[in-house]
């Protein structure tokens, strides 16, 4: 187990692709599940808003198909499994880190015009999201053997258009 984690810690660190996961079913619907349960923990400590979850969940389908759709688009489908496996892999360790930041973001008062400080908890959580970008395109860069710039500039227009579903979801209900 310590040597997974650590394969995950060194695909975070960009010194190992995907490829050096096994292609294992288990492997991967056990990294599914524990990615549920740890979002699951976020959102309940970040507040009791139950469509959280089930927005995450939608984030998380459109993750699965981007991926599927990308590596079928590059004609390296049979690499989906172990790109799917790094990605979870490395979303686990971020969330356990995301989510002390989360608890202490929730507790903040909202930002209004006279008070636009920039507080450690965003600050860091800023980083966490540039950080997640980064080895999303540094995975994506090596399963699809093309280069980070590239993948970097479709990840970043992927999650502008994940962050505008978010923000679009996440409206006040009237």
């Amino acid at each position: 187990m310590l040597r997974l984690i650590l394969a995950f810690v060194d695909i975070m660190l960009h010194r190992r692709g995907p490829e050096s996961l096994p292609s294992s079913p288990f492997l991967l619907w056990s990294l599914l599940a524990t990615y549920l349960a740890m979002v699951f923990v976020v959102d309940w400590l970040a507040g009791p808003e139950p469509r959280w979850f089930a927005i995450d969940v939608l984030v998380l389908g459109f993750h699965v198909w981007f991926v599927w759709a990308l590596l079928r688009t590059f004609d390296r489908l049979p690499r989906f499994r172990q790109t799917l496996t790094a990605l979870l892999g490395a979303g686990v360790l971020l969330t356990v880190l995301e989510a002390p930041l989360a608890v202490s973001l929730a507790h903040q008062p909202p930002p209004t015009a006279q008070n636009q400080t920039l507080t450690l908890p965003t600050l860091l959580s800023l980083i966490v999201v540039v950080w997640a970008i980064d080895i999303t395109a540094f995975v994506f860069s090596r399963a699809l053997e093309r280069p980070y710039v590239l993948c970097a500039a479709v990840v970043i227009g992927y999650s502008f258009l994940i962050l505008s579903l978010q923000a679009t979801l996440l409206r006040p209900v009237a």
